[in-house]
């Protein structure tokens, strides 16, 4: 396969990884990492390459985290309890799972207002759980598919070194 081949294809497997972003699908920054990887691995590291697939790494591993953070801070500071977040995250992966691609968004907020309101039993309480949940998961979102477009213009600034 020739170089340029796999060069198209990376690209195209970025442009499904920042979809997966948007859309929870597939393994959203996994997909643009491991095209990197196999960018690496297939073409060459050149001189740049080791630095830039640690970048992408590094960016990686921080949207990952900002995933999780994101919607937890958010639901604390909305005044949502540590089960309640655990109850979004646990509905949030069945949704995700069963009812793709808006149901892990679903999951997580119905999960979140769930456990809120049965553990306060007060429904303003629980919908403030939620909303600081939403508006965590939403600004972790922006944050999240910023770090996915600077992993993809590593990748780029790696493939134009080569």
């Amino acid at each position: 396969m020739s170089d340029g081949l796999i060069t198209a294809l990376t690209a195209v497997v970025m442009v499904v990884g920042l979809i997966s972003v948007a859309i929870p699908v597939l393994p959203d920054m996994a997909f643009i990492w491991l095209a990197a990887l196999g960018y690496g691995l297939l073409v060459g590291w050149g001189e740049q390459g080791p630095w830039l697939f640690a970048l992408i790494t590094l960016l990686g591993l921080i949207g990952a985290a900002i995933e999780v953070l994101g919607s937890s801070v958010g639901g604390k500071l909305g005044g949502a309890s540590l089960w309640s977040i655990l109850g979004g995250f646990a509905l949030g992966v069945v949704g995700l799972i069963f009812f793709t691609p808006v149901g892990g968004v679903v999951g997580l907020l119905l999960g979140t207002f769930l456990v809120e309101y049965w553990r306060s039993k007060d429904a303003r309480q629980a919908a403030r759980g939620t909303l600081g949940m939403g508006l965590g998961f939403g600004a972790s979102f922006v944050v999240k598919f910023l770090l996915a477009l600077g992993m993809v213009a590593a990748w780029v600034v790696w493939a134009a070194l080569a």
